[in-house]
C-alpha cells in the first residue's frame, strides 16, 4: 500500500523557508536535488514590494543575515528534503532525485518531482541550474558555456 508523505515533513519545509527568509514574501521557487550523497537546495523569492526573485544565497548579503545562522537553517532545509525523500523510500514510492517546489501567495504550494539520473545528464550541476532558471524564471545565464548549455537544452528539448 502507497502511502502519502506526511503533512508534518511538507510543514517542516515551509517552516523552515520562513525562518530563512528574513522579510515578508510572497512566493518562492524552489530547487532541491537530494541524492544518496549529496544534497544542493536553493531557492528564489519575491516580495509585495519587489517583484523582481532574489536568490536565496544572497540573503546574507542583502538583508545583513549572519552567514553562520543562514547555513544552518539551509542544512535543516535540506535534512527537511532528504527526510521526504526517505519517506518516499519507505512508502515503496518511486525515489526522486530533485523536484520543484513554487508557493504562491505564502499558502498554495506545488511540488514537480523528476526522476531523471542527474549523475548520468551531460549537463553538469551549473548548467542544470541555468535551465531550471530559464524553465521557472525565464533567466538566461550570462556564463556563455552555461547559456550555450541552455540554449542547446530548448534546441533539443522536445528530443528528450
Amino acid at each position: 500500500m502507497e502511502m502519502e508523505p506526511s503533512n508534518e515533513v511538507y510543514q517542516e519545509i515551509l517552516n523552515t523557508i520562513n525562518e530563512i527568509i528574513p522579510v515578508d514574501w510572497e512566493n518562492v521557487l524552489l530547487y532541491a536535488e537530494i541524492l544518496d550523497d549529496s544534497r544542493e537546495v536553493y531557492f528564489f523569492f519575491n516580495t509585495n514590494k519587489q517583484q523582481e526573485y532574489i536568490y536565496s544565497h544572497d540573503i546574507p548579503d542583502i538583508f545583513e543575515v549572519s552567514e553562520n545562522i543562514y547555513d544552518d537553517l539551509l542544512i535543516n532545509l535540506q535534512d527537511s528534503f532528504k527526510k521526504l525523500r526517505d519517506e518516499f523510500k519507505i512508502n515503496e514510492q518511486k525515489t526522486w532525485t530533485n523536484l520543484t517546489l513554487k508557493i504562491k501567495n505564502r499558502n498554495r504550494f506545488t511540488i514537480d518531482f523528476n526522476y531523471d539520473d542527474v549523475l548520468n545528464s551531460h549537463y553538469n550541476t551549473y548548467q542544470r541550474m541555468a535551465i531550471w532558471e530559464y524553465e521557472n524564471l525565464g533567466y538566461l545565464p550570462e556564463d556563455e558555456e552555461d547559456k550555450e548549455a541552455v540554449l542547446n537544452y530548448i534546441k533539443n528539448k522536445d528530443d528528450n
